[in-house]
């Protein structure tokens, strides 16, 4: 029985018709009964709940599975006629025999019974009173040891129970005050060492100041919002796994709520044993009617993370266009390079800088695994699983910005780019040489799909980064090219000729202390990074890609080709040319590579 169930009172009518004992049945339905005693003799043998749990009809409402009017019907014709629900229900065309079987599954009570006892007149007439009452029993034989240990066990839950009606008193108390304040959703976060209740009030999240807990409480919590609470659910909790549930509005008296969505779940680090629950609130027409007994919660903005933005290699005009990029309310931008390229990294930390400028934003990041730790952030570990399932499952979340680690596959890049559509931030990766060469990889994967009808819009497809990382050569043992001539093949030399003068231009030594031999120092990214706009996504269309990236670069206040941006740091000293050639793109002359 769900605790929940036992302050459950029910409303009279003063009607005798049908109609009205018909609802009366419906109000009061879903009030715990007492289960017909065993017998004497028997009762040492066995088992149980003291109470029964939900009846019939409630559990099909619960499930969606009939409505209040069809129930209503329903319990007419069984006054008349007599007969059980769901006999009734598959007769009359309401429910197959499998949608029977799940609510006598949802609804069924668990009985433990010496085996020795299991077939005794006793034990079966016992069945039969239970089912005359509507309870639909599932037996499991045990030996006499095993229901000892299972009698132990129950009796000494007294002291839990008693913890389990304090949280879920809190629980209903949460869920009373966020509805009084008219917040939309409630979150449960369950940290390493602490958990938190944040409210999206008024599209920004904040976080309950007065319902900060530890850890422990915060698992209760989420478990006696789930198994106490939750009236449509799985039949076991796990906290292992994504749980959906639902909490009916009838369950949540005076608070104008008509249903709450919940979605429950691991989060990263998985080991730690860290967990969230986003319950979505869904209000019904008339909040006229609010609880006298709700208290205003006390927020506050959710901590920003420390630090400054910086990513070492990203000239002034690319952390420009990066403050353009995570300011965007919508969108799609996506990083692309090889693996090793540097690509988390470099979201790692444009997240946390719109954690930063935007606390109060909801981030969600899937990927497999995680790789960084966000605590500002609900991170989820895919696992193997399907992406496109995952960012399905987040958008019910109510996220403002999400990381989906890596497009692989056609369904993955439709959910993430539908997920832009629908107004949110989205952050992805996807494996090709070229930032522009993203819009053809796309198209690739579905051409009719992901056809450049459908993606080129520089509203859905905001941003596109491409991204190495370069080693920065030793200062001390570096050495000019012109001292030397065999570190380049010619042909080489050539193509750096007509970028500039090469007199600074320095190539790796023999290596020295500082570097400890090494011959660098450290590595940097080089990359290049766009913001499309009409113009751009117009010429993609109409030209193609070798158009539309030589006529973007050629914007002002666009950036460089990446290798462009290479050479810079050759000719400033830097960076070996060759190392250039082997991570960034072929060393070519600028006429080419314009």
């Amino acid at each position: 029985m769900r605790i929940s169930e036992r302050f459950r009172k029910p409303t009279f009518v003063a009607d005798s018709s049908a109609d009205a004992r018909a609802a009366l049945t419906l109000q009061t339905f879903d009030e715990p009964a007492p289960l017909p005693l065993p017998p004497i003799g028997l009762q040492p043998h066995v088992v149980y709940r003291a109470t029964m749990g939900r009846r019939f009809g409630r559990v099909a409402i619960d499930l969606g599975l009939l409505s209040q009017s069809q129930l209503t019907r329903l319990l007419n014709v069984q006054e008349k006629a007599g007969g059980r629900l769901g006999d009734l229900a598959i007769r009359a065309g309401l429910l197959t025999p499998e949608q029977v079987q799940q609510i006598l599954d949802a609804q069924s009570l668990e009985i433990h019974v010496d085996a020795r006892h299991s077939g005794t007149p006793p034990f079966l007439t016992w069945l039969g009173d239970l089912s005359r009452k509507g309870v639909v029993p599932k037996v499991h034989k045990v030996s006499a040891q095993d229901l000892e240990a299972l009698r132990q066990a129950q009796s000494g839950r007294g002291a839990q129970d008693e913890a389990d009606l304090m949280t879920l008193s809190l629980a209903r108390r949460i869920f009373v005050d966020s509805a009084a304040m008219g917040a939309s959703d409630m979150c449960v976060l369950v940290r390493e060492k602490y958990a938190e209740v944040q409210l999206r009030l008024k599209g920004d999240y904040k976080v309950a100041k007065n319902f900060t807990m530890r850890r422990e409480e915060g698992e209760a919590l989420v478990r006696a919002i789930y198994t106490g609470l939750a009236t449509v659910k799985q039949s076991t909790y796990n906290p292992r796994t994504f749980q959906d549930a639902q909490i009916h509005g009838d369950a949540l008296p005076d608070t104008g709520l008509s249903s709450v969505r919940i979605i429950r779940g691991p989060m990263y680090p998985l080991e730690a044993g860290c967990s969230f629950m986003v319950a979505r609130l869904q209000y019904g027409r008339d909040r006229s009617v609010m609880p006298a007994a709700a208290r205003p919660i006390d927020v506050r903005v959710p901590s920003r993370p420390e630090g400054v933005f910086e990513v070492e290699g990203l000239t002034p005009l690319q952390l420009e266009l990066c403050e353009r990029l995570v300011r965007l309310p919508m969108g799609i931008v996506i990083v692309t390079g090889p693996t090793g390229s540097g690509k988390t990294t470099t979201l790692f930390k444009l997240m946390k800088y719109q954690a930063q400028i935007f606390p109060e934003a909801r981030q969600i990041t899937i990927e497999d695994p995680p790789e960084y730790p966000q605590p500002w952030a609900i991170s989820l570990a895919a696992n193997g699983e399907d992406f496109r399932d995952m960012v399905r499952m987040t958008l019910r979340m109510d996220p403002d910005i999400i990381l989906l680690g890596e497009i692989r596959a056609a369904d993955e890049a439709v959910a993430a780019l539908q997920a832009a559509m629908t107004g949110h931030f989205v952050w992805t990766t996807l494996h090709v040489t070229d930032a522009y060469k993203s819009i053809p990889r796309l198209e690739m994967l579905d051409r009719e799909r992901l056809s450049r009808a459908q993606i080129c819009d520089h509203e859905l497809i905001v941003g596109m980064v491409a991204q190495r990382v370069v080693p920065v050569l030793c200062s001390d043992c570096s050495v000019p090219l012109a001292d030397a001539p065999d570190a380049l093949p010619a042909y080489m030399v050539d193509a750096l000729r007509t970028w500039g003068d090469l007199s600074q231009v320095r190539v790796r030594g023999a290596g020295c202390k500082t570097c400890g031999g090494d011959k660098i120092r450290g590595r940097q990214a080089v990359a290049e990074i766009v913001v499309t706009d009409e113009a751009f996504m117009t010429d993609f269309l109409t030209h193609g890609l070798l158009v539309a990236r030589r006529n973007h670069r050629r914007k002002e206040g666009s950036d460089k080709s990446m290798l462009a941006n290479a050479i810079d740091l050759v000719f400033a000293g830097r960076v070996d040319p060759l190392d250039v050639h082997r991570n960034v793109h072929k060393l070519e002359s600028k006429m080419e590579a314009l």
